[in-house]
């Protein structure tokens, strides 16, 4: 049974994937597994996955057809035996060193308990230089860290899913799955069901993971987001229906996430609105040809 499981979910992003493997391959600690998920790639994830297989017998492919990357990630918990999973989009990497590290602090405890560590943000986005990076150090409340996690997600508190690490026992004693009829958000809902179980959370103060920001990713299309994060949040207030301060602080939660959705896509659909009206005024004096080009460019 390998120490570390690593579960790399990947659809169509085969241009990644190799920076993400090899930062599995650089740790120090030796003894994990590497589960890459094929969900149903159109490129090349199929044969890269099964490429870093043959070359290492710790790697291996296991592919489905297209279910999102909540079931992609629960494919890969049914897969592992590690004692501790590590969750590992295709497009970002972790330090050499993130394994050791965790599980120095881990490996202290017998108790039901993860770890996090600081990150950093990586612009791969032609606006920006490609250098560009930003360092974050996310704290939750070791004395409310379920209270912090329900209240402040987003707003003063954002970590990747790859900063943590987790006893294996979350997934298999607590049976704590990634809800796949969420759209997006379903980190946070796992997380909110990981907090219930109160456990032992160690903060590792290294900068151990990239997140890899890019333009086109989901997280870009906030009206589909805030529709995500609502279901997310009413469904975590059925949960805690019981509890009246858990309760509250999703109710205000809810309020939150619909006000401040909605004020961050509303100068983008107004920039979209006069974009649209300047093509075609200006394309009204223009020749047929150059016409039909600008109007292509109209979203």
């Amino acid at each position: 049974m390998p120490e570390v499981s690593v579960i790399i979910p990947c659809y169509n992003q085969a241009q990644y994937l190799n920076e993400s493997v090899q930062s599995v391959l650089q740790q120090t600690f030796a003894d994990w597994e590497c589960i890459i998920i094929n969900d149903g790639s159109a490129d090349q994830t199929q044969s890269m996955a099964l490429s870093f297989a043959g070359k290492d017998s710790r790697i291996r492919c296991v592919s489905q057809a297209n279910k999102g990357l909540a079931a992609a990630r629960n494919r890969g918990l049914d897969e592992s035996a590690g004692r501790y999973i590590q969750f590992l989009d295709a497009d970002d990497w972790i330090a050499p060193g993130k394994f050791e590290l965790q599980l120095t602090v881990l490996k202290k405890t017998s108790a039901l308990s993860l770890s996090y560590c600081d990150y950093e943000r990586y612009y791969d986005d032609p606006i920006r230089p490609m250098s560009h990076r930003e360092r974050f150090s996310p704290r939750l409340d070791p004395n409310k860290a379920l209270l912090d996690l329900a209240s402040n997600w987003e707003n003063e508190l954002s970590i990747p899913t790859h900063c943590f690490l987790f006893d294996a026992r979350f997934f298999t004693e607590q049976r704590i799955r990634f809800d796949e009829t969420l759209p997006n958000h379903e980190d946070w809902d796992c997380w909110m069901q990981i907090l219930t179980t109160d456990p032992l959370i160690l903060f590792v103060p290294d900068m151990l993971a990239t997140y890899r920001y890019r333009p086109d990713s989901m997280s870009g299309n906030l009206n589909v987001m805030r529709r995500g994060f609502i279901r997310a949040v009413n469904k975590q207030k059925i949960a805690f229906r019981e509890n009246d301060e858990m309760y509250g602080v999703l109710c205000e939660k809810l309020r939150r996430v619909k006000s401040e959705y909605r004020d961050f896509t509303l100068p983008r659909q107004v920039y979209r609105d006069a974009r649209k009206r300047v093509i075609r005024t200006v394309s009204a004096v223009m020749p047929s040809g150059l016409r039909r080009v600008l109007r292509s460019l109209a979203p």
